[in-house]
């Protein structure tokens, strides 16, 4: 709880005025009270009463002074940027990122390369509060999941509902992938902007016309982005699928990640290039990715109150209404 406008408590000091004026106003003092012996003198009820008028419009000024003051609590903090850098993640969804060949719980299960890189995405976003993350999945058509923002439960949700891509859209274009993870970057306020792809395939795309990947990275490094790659999965796994047409289970053995083509785009722009062969090895990637100098963008936290002081102007108006009540009554008549 806190006060938009504190200073109008100062008007709880006259709460007890209406009382102390009406303690000194002269009043008759009634012969047949006064005659009686001190044992047998009664106060009458109506007697006891006078004071209840005044400590009624105390009590409304007090009620007044804190519905001015306007009492409030939080109802919600938005936002809307903070400290840090601009990041968008080019993740690969293609049909390869289904191989469940990533070791977790200390090898005793395995989960998916797909599965695995959003659960450390998901991880990198949760300790980077401050940063505007963005996503892109790709296949053969890259898609902007999710431009740069600081609305990270909306970005986690986009990222739980990532899927590999179907069979009509599988393939790696990372040229085009790059390519528009850096029209999302280029918008964004940060001085500091990095691009992270992340791929366990070559770049063979099965579109007309495609952007070369080492074009894309000589734009970014032009756009002064800078790319760090990360290579994922174990050259001639075992892709495990069915085939849409029989609807029967299909397996199929990948050539891995090219790493060569990865660190040659990392070097075009000054980043680094990574090899994870496990959950743990693509968790050191992105904390050692997460320990980027931070540089400042602008700064706005929206704030929004609930405001309680219509509670207290209620009350002030009710305690005055039984005030007129009482003294356009019986009361009025008293001594």
């Amino acid at each position: 709880m806190q006060f938009a406008h504190p200073g109008w408590l100062l008007l709880l000091v006259l709460v007890p005025v209406p009382l102390m004026l009406e303690r000194a106003r002269p009043r008759i003092l009634w012969p047949s009270f006064a005659e009686l012996p001190p044992g047998q003198r009664r106060r009458s009820g109506r007697l006891l009463l006078r004071f209840l008028p005044a400590i009624l419009r105390g009590l409304a000024l007090g009620a007044l002074a804190l519905a001015l003051a306007r009492p409030q609590t939080v109802g919600g903090v938005i936002r809307i940027a903070g400290q840090g850098l601009a990041i968008v993640v080019a993740l690969d969804q293609s049909s390869s990122m289904n191989t469940a060949d990533f070791p977790v719980d200390q090898a005793t299960r395995r989960i998916s390369r797909l599965e695995a890189a959003k659960a450390t995405f998901t991880s990198l976003v949760e300790g980077r509060p401050d940063d505007l993350i963005g996503l892109v999945v790709f296949a053969n058509y890259p898609d902007l999941s999710c431009p740069p923002t600081l609305d990270h439960r909306f970005l986690v949700e986009s990222v739980a509902a990532i899927r590999p891509a179907r069979p009509g859209d599988d393939g790696t274009n990372i040229g085009d992938a790059l390519a528009l993870a850096l029209d999302a970057l280029r918008n964004t306020t940060p001085s500091k902007r990095v691009l992270v792809l992340l791929t366990d395939g070559n770049n063979e795309p099965a579109v007309p016309h495609p952007l070369d990947p080492e074009q894309a990275a000589a734009l970014a490094r032009d756009l002064g982005v800078v790319l760090h790659t990360i290579a994922i999965g174990r050259p001639g796994s075992i892709v495990r699928g069915t085939d849409p047409d029989t609807k029967l289970p299909v397996m199929a053995e990948v050539e891995g990640p090219n790493i060569p083509l990865l660190e040659r785009l990392a070097s075009i722009t000054g980043g680094r290039s990574f090899v994870a062969t496990d959950a743990d090895a693509l968790e050191e990637v992105f904390q050692t990715i997460s320990t980027l100098e931070k540089s400042p963008i602008k700064s706005t936290i929206r704030t929004r109150y609930d405001e309680h002081f219509a509670v207290w102007a209620g009350l002030a108006l009710a305690l005055l209404l039984i005030d007129r009540l009482l003294v356009g009554g019986p009361l009025n008549r008293l001594p």
